[in-house]
């Protein structure tokens, strides 16, 4: 939200790259093909990491479940280093995104002569942080989750995270974040939500924002339905949502609620609806 365009960010990033001092080193991601080509322009050392042929830090992610005894979704990858195998790293939160990100953890630990058995533990027992897949329950065999994601990339990001946990299915309940956010990224909204197999939006969150016109929930509903996922319903409270989210939920499905407002206080209403409408 803070850049004019994709060029005032590689503009930024490239800035951010070069006031690394000498004896510094880039870790960069080998997936991203925007930073691919930002890497060779800045002269420091620099350590790749990703699933691509090539990357100093090469990951085979061997797969995403449940751990044992629990409902909270892990995933599993190996990693090697420059054809030295690493081991496999267990990870307690989903996603390729995340996975990458250890994967960069894991480079820097590497540089700093972490052992590897070291780093392992310690990412065996990071949980993740509040807000970011967070798990709020379970009731009546549905998980409910809990996210901050309020921008299109985040939105997919972490639903393709949820449909790797291996849920039956993905109910979404998203508060929108911001009138200006609302409306400048309308059109990317529309598409980011293919992957919930049903939709319900609150209210748009104003965070101190005066209301634009035409910018409302039910438009970007409609918008929603029109383009990208036919589920899509606007619901006017806490308590429609909970009741509506808790519906539509059956054993082994996942109710997930994203947004950077207040959305994070329906988890535990969502989860007493499902205990007492079962």
């Amino acid at each position: 939200d803070c850049y004019r365009d994709m060029r005032d960010v590689r503009r930024t990033f490239l800035e951010f790259m070069e006031r690394i001092p000498f004896y510094g080193m880039i870790v960069g991601c080998n997936d991203d093909p925007i930073l691919k080509r930002l890497l060779p322009r800045v002269h420091r050392r620099v350590t790749t990491y990703g699933t691509k042929q090539g990357s100093d830090f090469l990951i085979r992610i061997a797969g995403t479940g449940s751990a044992q005894g629990e409902h909270r979704p892990v995933s599993r990858f190996r990693v090697a280093y420059k054809d030295k195998d690493l081991g496999e790293f267990t990870l307690r939160v989903p996603g390729v995104h995340n996975v990458l990100n250890a994967t960069a953890a894991i480079a820097v630990g590497t540089a700093l002569d972490v052992p590897a058995d070291q780093i392992r533990a310690a990412l065996d027992n990071f949980r993740g942080v509040d807000r970011r897949f967070q798990f709020c329950g379970v009731a009546a065999g549905v998980s409910v989750i809990d996210d901050y994601g309020h921008h299109p990339t985040e939105i997919r990001a972490t639903l393709a995270a949820a449909r790797q946990c291996g849920f039956q299915r993905v109910h979404v309940v998203f508060q929108p974040h911001r009138y200006t956010r609302t409306r400048d990224l309308m059109d990317d909204f529309t598409t980011a939500f293919v992957d919930a197999d049903s939709l319900f939006l609150l209210d748009i969150y104003a965070a101190s924002e005066k209301p634009i016109e035409g910018v409302t929930a039910e438009v970007l509903a409609r918008r929603i339905a029109e383009k990208g996922n036919r589920s899509a319903v606007h619901v006017p409270s806490f308590a429609d949502a909970a009741s509506a989210a808790a519906a539509q939920a059956q054993p082994g499905d996942m109710i997930l609620t994203l947004g950077a407002g207040n959305v994070s206080q329906l988890g535990p209403m969502i989860l007493e609806k499902l205990k007492t409408s079962r």
